[in-house]
């Protein structure tokens, strides 16, 4: 019954971290989507005695890219540390019980001895 507890726990603290890469990967290509505006800037050309540039109407673009890559990496970052910490933890926690087993063998051992 612990194995399979262990195990279920262990999978899905994968899953976690494969969730957490797929998300940075997809605010990766977000990031480098925004940075592409961000040098066609450099070209943008103004326009008539308003001054009315192009690079106004890359705006909207590149805010909601801005706007959505930023949680993303957040949420993926999160979900990656957190996935990662909980497979250190549950090694940690397997390694004391591991450690105690032994111990209490040990102990056991003197007992018997006359």
């Amino acid at each position: 019954m612990q194995w399979v507890a262990r195990q279920q726990f262990h999978r899905t603290s994968t899953s976690m971290q494969t969730w957490g890469v797929v998300l940075l990967l997809g605010a990766c290509a977000l990031w480098v989507r925004l940075a592409f505006l961000l040098a066609e800037q450099s070209d943008a050309s103004c326009y008539g005695e308003t001054q009315y540039c192009d690079l106004i109407e890359a705006w909207p673009e590149q805010l909601t890219l801005l706007a959505i890559s930023a949680p993303v990496s957040v949420l993926g970052t999160a979900l990656l540390v957190a996935g990662a910490v909980r497979r250190q933890t549950s090694a940690h926690v397997l390694e004391v019980i591991e450690m105690q087993g032994a111990e209490e063998r040990a102990r056991q051992k003197k007992q018997t001895k006359p």
